[in-house]
C-alpha cells in the first residue's frame, strides 16, 4: 500500500506541474465558477482562510489578469469575479485534469463503479482518521464540490 500511495503522490505532483494555474488560483476560480461576485470578506469566509491570506491571493490573481474588481452598487466594498482570461485558464486546467482522470478510470474497464464506491468509502474513512477529534475545524473549502 505504501508503494501505491507514493506512486499516486508522485503522479499528483506531476499532474500539478502540467497545470497552468497554481493551487490558490484554481481554488479561487473554482469558487467563482458559480458566476457570483464576492467581496474579500465573503471570499475569506467561503474559503475559510485568514483575511490577509485572501488579500494576498486575490491581489496576485488580479495582477495576473485572472480576476476583475468592481465596486458593489451603493457600497464602498469592492467585488471580485473571474475575468474572461481567468475563466479560460480555469476551464483549460479543468479540461487537462479531467482528461487525465478519465484515462485512469478507463483503465478499470467495467470496474469503474465498484472502484469509485470503494474509493469514496476509503477517502471518507481516511479523512475521519486524520482529522483532529475535537478541534472544531470545519471541512476543507472545496469539500463536497465536484467538477
Amino acid at each position: 500500500m505504501a508503494d501505491l500511495i507514493t506512486r499516486l503522490d508522485a503522479a499528483r505532483r506531476a499532474h500539478g506541474h502540467q497545470m497552468d494555474l497554481g493551487t490558490a488560483d484554481l481554488r479561487i476560480l473554482w469558487m467563482f465558477s458559480d458566476d457570483r461576485a464576492r467581496t474579500l470578506k465573503e471570499i475569506a469566509e467561503e474559503l475559510r482562510l485568514e483575511q490577509s491570506t485572501v488579500n494576498r491571493q486575490i491581489n496576485a490573481a488580479l495582477n495576473a489578469g485572472l480576476l476583475r474588481r468592481d465596486r458593489r452598487a451603493g457600497s464602498a466594498a469592492h467585488e471580485f469575479s473571474a475575468s474572461a482570461e481567468g475563466e479560460r485558464a480555469f476551464e483549460a486546467d479543468v479540461e487537462k485534469s479531467m482528461a487525465a482522470y478519465h484515462l485512469g478510470l478507463e483503465a478499470l474497464g467495467t470496474d469503474i463503479d465498484e472502484f469509485l464506491a470503494g474509493f469514496s468509502r476509503f477517502v471518507e474513512a481516511y479523512g475521519q482518521a486524520v482529522r483532529p477529534v475535537s478541534s472544531g475545524e470545519t471541512e476543507e473549502p472545496d469539500a463536497g464540490r465536484t467538477q
